[in-house]
């Protein structure tokens, strides 16, 4: 089914969502969210897309081995809370995300 309303929409609301879900990320400390809020709605974004465009063309955007990127990127962070004393929420958000998105794959590839 070709549904260019559909996909007119998508393509303006995904990129809105993923702003809005590192805004989570990065503000989670002054306002309620953080990590997990935040990489929720940046994976949920990549699902929809997945969704109206297709799931080759969405793993085709982003692989289902990216899930692997975002272990090694919340090892760094972990990392670097330890020796800087900060807290970076960025790596708990992709880890989010790009778990998500991997989970979503794996269901359809097994319907």
């Amino acid at each position: 089914m070709e549904d260019t309303i559909l996909k007119a929409v998508t393509r303006y609301v995904v990129p809105i969502m993923q702003i809005f879900g590192f805004y989570i990320i990065f503000y989670g400390m002054d306002s309620p969210g953080g990590g997990f809020a935040g990489g929720s709605v940046v994976g949920v974004g990549m699902v929809v897309y997945s969704l109206v465009y297709g799931v080759d063309t969405g793993q085709r955007r982003l692989p289902r081995d990216m899930a692997m990127t975002g272990g090694i990127i919340l090892c760094l962070t972990v990392i670097g809370e330890l020796t800087f004393g900060g807290v970076f929420k960025i790596g708990i958000g992709l880890i989010v995300a790009l778990v998500m998105i991997a989970i979503f794959f794996t269901l359809v590839e097994e319907v």
